[in-house]
C-alpha cells in the first residue's frame, strides 16, 4: 500500500519547529525591543525639547530682569521716588528714567510693556509712569485709565492685578496678568515685578515689565509639539494653541514642586499624546516655571513603524513558509515518483517512462533505476534472441542438405560466358555488341567484387563510372559526353571512399538531366581538394530544375524515410548515396544539390580528405 505525504509532513513539522517557532519568539522579542527603543528615542527627543524650552524661557526671563537693572539699582530714581517734593533736579530725572525705559523697551524684543507705578502724590503720571493715587478707592483723576479697580482702602496698589499676586516680603516677582489688547480683547501675559528700594519713606515705586507673548511663540514654536508655560499656581500664561487662553496646567502626583517631573502618556485637548513636564527657577527670583511638552505624533509614529516591521516579518515568515511548501510539494512528488516506478520495477514491470528533473542523489537514484531496468530489459531480449538464434540454426542445419544439392551460380561464369559471347560477336563482325558485352562484363564484374566490401578507391570508382558511360553511349551516341577533371598531385588510386556512390549519380543525370538532349550532352566529374574535404562535383548541362524543385529534392534527401513511403523513386538513389556519407563520415559530409533551369544540374560530394582510417574502422565492424 502506498503511504503519501510522509515526507511533505515531516517537512512541515521540522520548518514549524525549526522557523516558525523560531522566528515568531524572535519577532516577538523583537518587536518588544523596538517599541521600547523607538518610545526611548521619541523620549529623549520630547526632553530635549522641554530642556530647549526652559532654557529659552530662562534666557528672556534673564534678559528681562537684568535689562532693569540700570533702573532698579540708580540711586538717583530711588531718590526721586522716594523725595517729598518735586524739583528742577526730579524733572531732569524724570524724563531721564521715561527715555531709559523707552530705550528698553525700543532695544528689547522680548519685553511688550514697562511701567513704573508709585503712590508718591509729587511724582506725575507719563508715559511710562503711573501715579496710583494714596487711595485704593481712588477710580477718578490722570490715573484712572490705568487702574484696574477698587482696592483696599489704605493701599492704592492694591487696584491692580499685577499687585495682588506678588510676595509683599519679596523685592522681586513674577507673575501674570491681563493687558488689553482692544476694547473687547485682553492678552494673558508673564510680568516681572520690581520695587524700588526708597528706603524709610512710605513712598513707594514698582516698576512692571510684561514679556512679549507673540515673542516667545516666534522663539518656542518650531516644532509640532504641544506645548504650556505657566507660573507657581498661575493659569498657563503661554500655549502653543494659540486659542487656548488660561488653561490650568495638567496635575501630576508628586512629592511637592521641587520633583515636579513627569514622563509618560497624557490625555492633552482630548488626544494621547506623550508628555514630558518639568520646572525650573528663574534667575535671582524664587519663582518657578512649569513646562510642558506633548508629542501627539510619537504613538503614532511608533504604530506605522511596529507595523511596518510586523509586516516584513510576516513577509520574512510567509515567503520562506511559502517556498519551503513548493518545494516540499516539489520534493514529494519526486520521491513518489520514485517509489511508484520501483514499486513497478519490483512487480515486474520495467517500463519506466517517467523522469525526474533537478542534479542531486534523487535525480541520481530515478537515473540507476532506469539504467537497471533496462539492463534487465536487453538482458531478457538477449535471452529471447539467443532462444531464436538457436532456433534458426536448427532451421539452417536441416537446409544445408538442400542447399548442398541446390546450383549456385558462380561469378566466373557469368565473366566467362560474357567473354564467349563477345568473342562470338567478333567473329560475327559486330564490334558494337562485342564492346557492350565487355562493358558491361566489367560492371558487373564491380558490382559483384564491391558487394560485402565497405570502400574502393576513388580509381576504380570512375573506372566503373566510365564503364557506365561507355555502355550508355554505345545506346545515346553523340548525345553522351563525359570529360574528368582531376586537380593537380591527387592521387585517386590512394583514395578510399564507400564503392557505388558516383555511379548512380551519374546514371541519373543521363537519364534525367540529358534525357531531352538530341546531341552533344555533356557530364563532367570534377575531383578537388578543399581543406579537409574532399570535393567530387558531377555537373551536366541538360534542361536543369526551378528552385523550387531544387529545394524540394535537397530537403528530399535529408528527410528520415518510412518503409511505407510514398515518395518518388528518383530521389531515393540520392537518399541512399547521402545517408550513406553521412552514417559513416558524419554529419558535416554529404551531397547538396544546386541547379539553374535551362543551364543543367549540379551535384556536390562532400567527403573526408583522409578517409583511410575510417574505412579500415568499418571494415573491423
Amino acid at each position: 500500500m502506498m503511504h503519501r505525504g510522509r515526507v511533505g509532513g515531516q517537512m512541515y513539522r521540522v520548518l514549524i519547529l525549526a522557523l516558525i517557532i523560531p522566528m515568531f519568539i524572535i519577532g516577538v522579542v523583537s518587536v518588544s525591543i523596538l517599541m521600547r527603543q523607538m518610545k526611548d528615542r521619541y523620549e529623549e527627543q520630547l526632553r530635549a525639547e522641554n530642556i530647549r524650552i526652559k532654557s529659552i524661557v530662562f534666557d528672556i526671563t534673564s534678559i528681562v530682569y537684568t535689562s532693569l537693572e540700570p533702573i532698579i539699582s540708580s540711586q538717583e530714581y530711588r531718590d526721586m521716588f522716594a523725595s517729598d517734593s518735586y524739583q528742577v533736579v526730579t524733572k531732569g530725572r524724570y524724563d531721564a528714567l521715561d527715555a531709559a525705559v523707552s530705550s528698553i523697551i525700543r532695544t528689547t524684543a522680548a519685553i511688550s510693556s514697562i511701567n513704573i507705578y508709585t503712590n508718591n502724590p509729587k511724582i506725575p503720571t507719563g508715559s511710562h509712569v503711573v501715579n496710583v493715587g494714596i487711595s485704593g478707592a481712588e477710580r477718578f483723576g490722570d490715573n484712572a485709565d490705568k487702574a484696574a479697580g477698587s482696592g483696599v482702602t489704605d493701599d492704592p496698589f492694591s487696584r491692580f492685578e499685577w499687585y495682588n499676586d506678588i510676595d509683599d516680603s519679596a523685592w522681586d516677582s513674577y507673575t501674570c496678568t491681563h493687558i488689553p489688547l482692544n476694547e473687547y480683547e485682553n492678552d494673558y501675559e508673564l510680568a516681572l515685578v520690581r520695587r524700588f528700594n526708597t528706603g524709610s519713606s512710605d513712598n513707594r515705586a514698582y516698576i512692571v515689565v510684561t514679556v512679549s507673548t507673540n515673542y516667545l511663540r516666534n522663539r518656542l514654536l518650531t516644532t509640532d509639539n504641544y506645548i504650556l508655560i505657566s507660573l507657581d499656581k498661575h493659569p498657563v500664561f503661554f500655549s502653543s494653541n494659540y486659542n487656548e487662553r488660561e488653561i490650568e496646567m495638567p496635575e501630576i502626583e508628586g512629592n511637592g514642586v521641587d520633583e515636579y517631573n513627569f514622563m509618560g502618556d497624557m490625555m492633552l485637548d482630548g488626544k494621547l499624546a506623550l508628555t514630558c513636564i518639568s520646572s525650573f527657577v528663574p534667575y535671582k527670583i524664587t519663582s518657578r516655571f512649569f513646562v510642558l511638552t506633548g508629542d501627539y505624533t510619537a504613538h503614532e509614529a511608533i504604530k506605522e513603524i511596529m507595523r511596518g516591521f510586523i509586516l516584513v516579518l510576516l513577509l520574512v515568515v510567509i515567503v520562506p513558509l511559502f517556498i519551503v511548501i513548493l518545494y516540499s510539494r516539489y520534493f514529494t512528488s519526486r520521491v513518489n515518483t520514485l517509489r511508484e516506478a520501483m514499486h513497478r520495477a519490483s512487480t515486474g514491470n520495467y517500463d519506466i517512462i517517467e523522469n525526474i528533473s533537478g542534479d542531486d542523489e534523487l535525480a541520481d537514484t530515478f537515473k540507476d533505476l532506469k539504467a537497471t531496468t533496462q539492463q534487465i530489459r536487453e538482458q531478457e531480449a538477449r535471452f529471447y534472441e539467443t532462444k531464436i538464434h538457436e532456433q534458426q540454426l536448427i532451421n539452417m542445419q536441416q537446409n544445408m542438405e538442400f542447399k548442398m544439392l541446390s546450383g549456385q551460380i558462380n561469378p566466373h561464369f557469368l565473366y566467362n560466358t560474357l567473354e564467349a559471347i563477345r568473342m562470338q560477336a567478333i567473329r560475327g563482325g559486330d564490334r558494337d555488341v562485342a564492346t557492350s558485352v565487355k562493358y558491361l562484363a566489367k560492371i558487373m564484374h564491380y558490382v559483384l567484387e564491391s558487394t560485402g566490401k565497405s570502400n574502393a578507391t576513388l580509381a576504380e570508382e570512375l573506372t566503373h563510372v566510365e564503364s557506365y558511360l561507355q555502355i550508355q553511349r554505345l545506346r545515346f551516341g553523340d548525345r553522351i559526353n563525359w570529360n574528368f577533371y582531376i586537380a593537380e598531385d591527387f592521387d585517386t588510386s590512394k583514395y578510399y571512399l564507400l564503392p557505388l556512390l558516383l555511379q548512380p549519380i551519374v546514371e541519373n543525370a543521363v537519364s534525367h538531366g540529358l534525357k531531352d538532349m538530341d546531341q552533344n550532352g555533356h557530364i563532367s566529374i570534377i575531383v578537388e581538394p578543399e581543406g579537409e574535404k574532399l570535393l567530387i562535383t558531377v555537373n551536366d548541362d541538360g534542361k536543369g530544375m526551378s528552385p523550387q524543385q531544387v529545394e524540394e529534392l535537397n530537403h528530399s534527401i535529408n528527410e528520415k524515410r518510412r518503409e511505407d513511403d510514398e515518395k518518388g523513386v528518383e530521389s531515393i538513389g540520392l537518399y541512399n548515396i547521402n545517408q550513406r556519407i553521412r552514417y559513416l563520415y558524419g554529419s558535416d559530409y554529404g551531397l547538396t544539390i544546386r541547379s539553374n533551369q535551362g543551364k543543367g544540374t549540379s551535384v556536390e560530394l562532400r567527403l573526408p580528405i583522409n578517409t583511410q582510417a575510417r574505412t579500415n574502422v568499418q571494415n573491423v565492424q
